[in-house]
């Protein structure tokens, strides 16, 4: 089936609706979702008690009664749904996985969203993401490294599957929002703030560039220094770039797996 716009992923989201879901998601979610206006989207994250990264979100008020989770990696969406769902108690929330072809649209500005004919549209600036009805066509390779690419210099992460889940600081996540200080309780809460306030953490994020290709996940350094996780890496040009948390204490040359790879820059708050 072609596409007016490329594909380049599949989209996994989980949908909160109901009476209660904007209350349930605030006591949830680590962002303020107080603050998301609908027709617009926010970076948002759900914490363990321990404060760890479960799931790393773009949380969208669909102007219809719903919020939609679109999740960036991490573990299995119909996992999270049930392991969300175990706090539902006698809220009035209806929880559920939705799943979309994701394409690259045109440019839209950076947190809006808005439904047109066909597809959901996440402003995401010089580009968006287009949610729409799932097929069967393979993904558009040239379009998703460019999708990726624009995510890696952004400082956009992902989640990897299975181990390790993060604390923020290692991804950066006050950054871009999704971690509030000033709100209520929420799962993890006592954490995030003590790493915020008291310092402590050694981890950032870190955009690489090298001239081999390495593997997503853990890599230990030739050196014996912290190990480095790759997030995510696309090739550029005959060389390659990489999304990665590094140690704070990281010199600008790593060497991963017997390759030299620079520190382009790092995310920072």
């Amino acid at each position: 089936m072609a596409h007016a716009f490329p594909l380049i992923d599949t989209a996994h989201c989980i949908a909160l609706e109901g009476a209660d879901a904007r209350r349930f998601a605030q006591a949830q979610f680590s962002g303020d979702v107080s603050a998301l206006l609908p027709g617009h989207w926010q970076w948002n994250a759900w914490l363990t008690a321990q404060g760890r990264v479960h799931a790393l979100m773009h949380l969208v008020d669909a102007a219809d009664g719903r919020l939609l989770a679109v999740l960036r990696g991490g573990g299995d969406a119909e996992t999270l749904r049930a392991a969300l769902a175990r706090y539902l108690l006698r809220l009035r929330v209806a929880v559920t996985v939705e799943t979309f072809t994701a394409c690259s649209g045109d440019p839209v500005p950076t947190g809006t969203a808005k439904r047109e004919a066909d597809a959901f549209v996440l402003g995401y600036g010089n580009r968006s993401l287009r949610l729409g009805t799932l097929s069967g066509g393979p993904p558009d390779t040239d379009a998703q490294h460019r999708w990726r690419l624009a995510d890696i210099r952004a400082g956009w992460p992902r989640l990897p599957t299975g181990e390790p889940e993060f604390l923020p600081p290692a991804i950066g996540l006050a950054r871009l929002g999704a971690v509030a200080y000033d709100k209520g309780c929420y799962p993890g809460q006592e954490i995030a703030a003590r790493l915020r306030y008291r310092g402590g953490h050694k981890w950032r994020l870190a955009r690489l560039q090298g001239c081999a290709p390495l593997p997503v996940g853990e890599i230990r350094t030739a050196s014996g220094s912290p190990a480095v996780w790759i997030l995510d890496l696309v090739p550029v040009g005959g060389r390659f770039e990489a999304l990665a948390t590094v140690h704070v204490g990281q010199s600008s040359e790593i060497n991963l797996l017997g390759n030299i790879y620079t520190v382009q820059s790092t995310f920072d708050v």
